[in-house]
């Protein structure tokens, strides 16, 4: 059973209800768990995203922070995704490059046939 700490250094059983946390901490029987960090105010969502974290965003310029990246998902059979993590983990990549790179390369040469064929319908990448 898990336990949470009292002020006393007591212990609380998990099944303790938020109605008795809120009492507890009301008549100051509970102490924080750690240390707050920071002390300071956040003044812009550029700020709250540099301490979120999170993945960069690829925008127009690829990983400048600046534009939203679009999401695609694909399913993948059994042996392609093994080859997709070999190649990856051989190449120092992510998987989410290789996959990248490859559509990025197979659409440029496709557009190149189709600019060929069609020079009025073919926008490069």
């Amino acid at each position: 059973m898990t336990s949470r700490r009292s002020r006393q250094g007591g212990t609380l059983p998990s099944t303790t209800t938020d109605a008795e946390l809120a009492d507890l901490a009301a008549q100051g029987r509970l102490h924080p768990v750690g240390r707050p960090l920071g002390g300071g105010t956040i003044t812009s969502e550029d700020q709250l995203r540099a301490l979120m974290g999170g993945r960069p965003t690829l925008g127009h310029d690829h990983a400048t922070g600046h534009g939203a990246s679009a999401r695609r998902q694909v399913r993948l059979p059994e042996h392609t995704n093994t080859a997709l993590d070999a190649y990856a983990t051989a190449h120092h990549m992510t998987p989410s490059a290789v996959i990248r790179q490859a559509l990025e390369k197979f659409l440029n040469d496709d557009l190149a046939v189709t600019h060929q064929d069609n020079p009025r319908h073919a926008t490069p990448l």
